[in-house]
């Protein structure tokens, strides 16, 4: 999950997930033309941003309430952190046994470079108008009134995200573990089932046609996940009309989905007069799809079990 979007339609290599990315597909799993009996929304995410969680989750429960409709959320390799954030979104919960859910918590990750720049003969020059406005610099040594500071946020984060969980799965929670569910660790299915993380195991189209029946149809409301070469880098969704997401939704019976028609952005650079500043738009959101892609690689990392 990410913590940053564009309205610019050229900055479309941004892979992780944020509000600008799903809004318009659970605004067309929910539509009333389509009368969906459910809508699903399968998600494989190792988290991100706290915010863009929240703002994805306060969208879907919104769209929920307004038109009645029930909401399954699934998790598929990871729903982690942010990703089990989303998790909260549904009525009901699912994962596979072998999905690793959970890690409520909050983590900042930096690293330090004083004494790299000290070799090479730097000297770190910051000026600013107010005592607080440089925090963790990677390179000046860090103080404990820093390493306070950025305890008291985290702090705050996690106890948002506690109320979040504690909201959303009620007395489903495992009573007298709030140790347990809330120290950051993240647990296969079948161990998240008995902490009442989840409200049972499965697979999306299997537990939904157990819920509607056999009969029940399928149509996607989301980007469709088409991975190349160029996505090692990012930048898959810079070169073609769509790109990879980390969620999907769906809805159950009757139900519709969305479709893009954008033009690739070199497609676009092609066709229209798009001049100079296109070519900085695309160098610019190739240059942060290498970054998203390093922190998605990161968060990701964290749950790889060999």
């Amino acid at each position: 999950m990410g913590s940053k979007g564009y309205n610019d339609p050229l900055i479309t290599a941004r892979r992780l997930l944020n509000l600008d990315r799903v809004e318009k597909w659970f605004a067309r799993a929910f539509t009333k033309e389509l009368r969906p009996a459910a809508v699903a929304v399968t998600i494989n995410s190792p988290g991100g941003s706290a915010a863009q969680a929240e703002l994805i989750y306060t969208l879907i429960r919104r769209l929920s309430k307004q038109t009645g409709i029930p909401v399954f959320t699934f998790a598929e390799d990871v729903a982690a952190s942010g990703g089990y954030w989303l998790m909260c979104a549904g009525d009901k919960a699912y994962a596979l046994d072998a999905s690793l859910v959970g890690s409520i918590g909050v983590i900042s990750a930096t690293f330090g470079a004083v004494e790299t720049a000290h070799r090479l003969g730097l000297e770190r020059r910051i000026y600013t108008a107010g005592e607080a406005k440089v925090q963790l610099d990677p390179f000046l040594n860090v103080t404990p009134e820093q390493e306070a500071r950025l305890k008291d946020l985290m702090d705050d984060l996690h106890a948002s995200f506690k109320d979040r969980v504690r909201e959303a799965r009620g007395d489903r929670l495992a009573a007298g573990r709030d140790d347990e569910l809330f120290s950051g660790r993240a647990w296969t299915g079948r161990q998240a089932l008995k902490l009442g993380l989840l409200d049972g195991l499965g697979e999306m189209r299997g537990v939904m046609q157990h819920e509607y029946g056999d009969k029940a149809r399928f149509l996607l409301c989301s980007e469709t996940p088409q991975p190349r070469f160029t996505d090692l880098f990012g930048l898959g969704s810079l070169l073609r009309s769509s790109g990879a997401g980390g969620s999907s939704a769906a809805a159950a019976e009757g139900w519709g989905s969305g479709g893009s028609s954008n033009q690739g952005l070199l497609e676009r650079l092609t066709v229209g007069a798009a001049g100079e500043e296109a070519y900085y738009a695309a160098a610019r959101s190739a240059i942060e799809a290498a970054m998203d892609e390093a922190e998605q690689r990161a968060l990701w990392a964290r749950f790889k079990v060999s």
